[in-house]
């Protein structure tokens, strides 16, 4: 990580799908990177990850987080990247991240690897976290 970057990607992607734009993200905005993985990894096949994701959604548990991240009170800004689940939703590990660490007073910037439409349709969810956890939301102009 580099010693003077005041911004942090943090992602999770059930895959390597996000690879490409956390990369590219990381060359135009010089910021470190952490990817979010959960104790118990989603399963690769498809159809089971969904019924994973959706036993999670109904039954209100989040995942724990196995990921260990740097001192957050380095950064002002966090760069969070995920993908959408079910077109609309943010998967559980976000509601981890958001509950799991101090981001009061920092400015998150959600993003995706997949098209802009559906990350759109997750930012009321994201902005409801947003004022609980006392951060600043920040729309990114793709």
């Amino acid at each position: 990580m580099s010693k003077s970057s005041k911004t942090l990607i943090v992602y999770f992607s059930f895959d390597d799908g996000a690879n490409r734009e956390v990369e590219r993200l990381r060359r135009e905005i010089e910021a470190d990177i952490i990817k979010l993985e959960p104790v118990k990894p989603y399963p690769s096949e498809y159809t089971k990850r969904l019924a994973m994701i959706e036993r999670e959604f109904q039954q209100g548990k989040l995942p724990q987080i196995k990921t260990t991240l740097p001192n957050l009170q380095k950064y002002r800004e966090i760069y969070l990247g995920y993908p959408p689940v079910f077109g609309n939703r943010l998967p559980s590990i976000i509601h981890s991240f958001f509950s799991s660490f101090d981001l009061r007073g920092k400015t998150i910037i959600p993003f995706s690897e997949i098209v802009e439409e559906p990350l759109r349709a997750t930012l009321c969810e994201m902005n409801e976290l947003a004022k609980k956890y006392e951060v600043k939301l920040v729309n990114r102009e793709v």
